[in-house]
């Protein structure tokens, strides 16, 4: 259920944020966390207000998903191709390509604004995250837990239905 709340997008608003680089496998909740078997005790490692956030993050994350992929569409499209077709040229490799010199522009030039965007996008969601009140690292630990906790995952759910 959260995967599927999360799958929108670039992958996952967990994955996303934790490819900012900002990860920190390293601290204390982790070891704490990670050495538990327990998911009950798993789970009270998260307070209610930390899922609050988490959630709150979450929605944001999603809303800049959406606006970043109308961005980047509209970015392809003003470059004279479809999406279809930019996904497609990106898909091959650079020296497979059979492109007229127009073509390679265009696509060279789209993907310039596409990356562009991905940038953009990455600093909002860091953004995002902090404004919701948690760390990156901690933010990706909830992440973590949550996704596999069912019970978890429908308090997350129920939160964003709010």
């Amino acid at each position: 259920m959260l995967k599927q709340l999360l799958l929108k997008g670039c992958v996952g608003a967990v994955i996303c944020v934790s490819g900012l680089g900002v990860f920190s496998p390293s601290s204390q909740a982790t070891e704490a966390i990670t050495q538990s078997s327990s998911p009950t005790l798993i789970a009270e490692a998260i307070s209610r207000p930390e899922l609050e956030q988490f959630a709150k993050a979450i929605a944001n994350l999603r809303a800049i998903d959406e606006e970043t992929r109308s961005k980047m569409i509209e970015a392809v499209q003003a470059n004279g191709m479809s999406p279809e077709e930019f996904m497609e040229i990106g898909q091959q490799e650079e020296g497979e390509r059979n492109l007229s010199e127009e073509q390679q522009a265009q696509f060279d030039t789209a993907l310039e604004a596409v990356r562009d965007l991905n940038e953009e996008d990455r600093q909002k969601k860091r953004v995002a995250v902090e404004e919701a009140g948690l760390k990156i690292s901690r933010f990706n630990e909830i992440g973590k837990i949550v996704e596999s906790d069912s019970d978890l995952q429908k308090q997350v759910v129920e939160i964003l239905s709010r």
